[in-house]
């Protein structure tokens, strides 16, 4: 067979939270928010003496007239239709087709009809293998991979990437995650045990993004901080790394990890001095009942406004996640996250409702106890769906009490004061004011989100005189404007956001 591949990254189904889809329904360009790093880390285990080329569907087209004879697909839930798509037109074609990725890992059943190999798990170590047999035209119908040592994977491949359309870049420095939250899938395939890469290994790949342009850059973690003496290891070569660079040449962090890392003061320090300034933290809900019900212990038994306020406190923007839907929730649990929300200095909270993937113990839970509606598929984009009966309310009620809850966080002034709340903690170490007008990307999204009402001109003018007066805030200041622009246009694309709704609109069942 032919030694070329051609590697595909699928479109997403609907707009998310973090994709940045705004950018170009608005306007500024065609740029997504995160460069992929699935297709270009598959990219470098190719052998040589192959061709190799890749496509981002989110800011490239397709080339279905390739000339590689092999084509490889990956994707999540949120990508599955484009997936099944995509390999219809290529095997059409008489192509090749691979699937592999965190949805055909999890539901390989569903996948296995669309394509000629199947590939589930990690690729490391079955890379050579499979690809010598695909070279040979002699090839197994699915390969299992493995949880390698990531000291053995490869640099990605970002000279095969569009570069200039994705704003920041993208580091995976471990996979797996310790916790059992009952309703994560990504344990279900990467595992409980963490595997990392060294922290020589991780300055290598960041000075390749760095000479390429990229100057924020994501730590591609389920939980960064969980095993402290790596993650100090890790946070202490960033740290170096960054400081022989010029304050305004240093790279920006954002990464993902748990609350439990607020009860150490130093690391949190550590975090902030090495040049993290954001982190999503799933807080998930303030009803304890849940959060022992579906087994996140390390929310349990703590202040979690009070554990939030210390990443300001630090100067670390809080991307945080939240659910309805538990059993344990009922009617009240809408207006008890709008209040939990509203007292914690997190700009961009991620509202979802509880639904149960595949592979999860919480699904088999569901679907012992006869509750499982819908399907797998739930989870990919539609932040109004589940594939879960509600234990203590009706499903209608579910549904509009989290559309009148998304209203009610994202009202502009309700945005706002999660905004001031946020720089009034942080420490301001007696920076000076520094005017800058914004750049023409900036003044596209501030000036198409100010004409959307008074409301939104006066929370537009008076983030950005905040990042005026804070310049050392700026650029998460910008980031939080961005991202209020992202879920408005997400609300407005899934037809939740209706005029009126907050106030005396609200569901009878929340107004009784």
């Amino acid at each position: 067979m032919d030694r070329s591949i051609y590697l595909v990254n699928p479109r997403e189904g609907a707009p998310g939270y973090f994709n940045m889809e705004v950018l170009g329904a608005w306007g500024v360009g065609n740029l997504v928010n995160l460069a992929d790093l699935t297709t270009t880390t598959v990219a470098a285990m190719v052998p040589a003496g192959w061709r190799v080329s890749l496509c981002d569907e989110r800011v490239q087209q397709v080339d279905f007239d390739t000339d590689a004879a092999i084509v490889g697909i990956t994707g999540k839930v949120s990508q599955r239709d484009r997936m099944i798509e995509l390999a219809g037109e290529f095997r059409v074609r008489g192509k090749t087709v691979l699937i592999g990725g965190p949805y055909a890992s999890l539901n390989p059943d569903d996948m296995r009809p669309h394509c000629d190999v199947l590939v589930t798990g990690e690729i490391e170590e079955i890379a050579a293998g499979m690809f010598a047999e695909l070279a040979s035209g002699k090839f197994e119908p699915s390969y299992n991979g493995t949880r390698p040592d990531l000291r053995t994977s490869p640099m990605p491949r970002w000279d095969l990437y569009p570069r200039r359309n994705a704003l920041v870049g993208q580091i995976q420095t471990s996979r797996g995650c310790p916790f059992e939250c009952e309703f994560c899938d990504v344990i279900q395939y990467l595992g409980r045990k963490q595997r990392w890469k060294e922290p020589d290994q991780v300055i290598r790949e960041l000075e390749a993004l760095y000479a390429i342009g990229y100057r924020n850059v994501y730590l591609a973690d389920d939980n960064l901080t969980v095993v402290r003496r790596r993650a100090r290891e890790l946070l202490e070569a960033l740290s170096a790394w960054n400081e022989q660079r010029e304050r305004t040449k240093r790279v920006r962090f954002a990464t993902q990890l748990s609350i439990d890392i607020a009860r150490d003061d130093d690391m949190l320090a550590l975090c902030r001095r090495a040049g993290l300034q954001n982190v999503f933290i799933g807080i998930e809900t303030p009803n304890e009942e849940s959060l022992a019900e579906t087994h996140k212990r390390q929310n349990l038994r703590i202040d979690l406004a009070a554990e939030v306020e210390k990443f300001a406190r630090h100067g670390i923007g809080v991307t945080a996640g939240f659910i309805v839907g538990f059993d344990h929730d009922g009617p009240d649990i809408f207006e008890r996250q709008r209040d939990f929300i509203q007292k914690l200095p997190v700009p961009l909270a991620m509202v979802s409702i509880l639904v149960a993937p595949a592979a999860t113990p919480l699904r088999a839970r569901i679907a012992a106890e006869g509750r499982l509606i819908g399907d797998d598929r739930v989870g990919g984009g539609g932040l109004l769906r589940t594939n879960i009966r509600p234990q203590r309310m009706s499903y209608d009620e579910l549904i509009e009490g989290t559309r009148w809850l998304l209203h009610a966080i994202y009202e502009p002034g309700a945005f706002l004061a999660r905004i001031e709340r946020f720089v009034a903690l942080a420490p301001s170490h007696g920076v000076k004011p520094i005017p800058r007008a914004p750049l023409p990307p900036e003044r596209i999204l501030l000036e198409r989100m100010a004409r959307r009402g008074a409301g939104e001109r006066r929370m537009v003018r008076r983030v950005w005189n905040l990042g005026i007066q804070r310049p050392d805030l700026r650029s998460e200041l910008i980031y939080s404007l961005m991202s209020y622009c992202q879920v408005r246009y997400l609300l407005d694309v899934q037809d939740i956001w209706r005029p009126g709704l907050v106030g005396t609109d609200r569901p009878e069942f929340l107004a009784a």
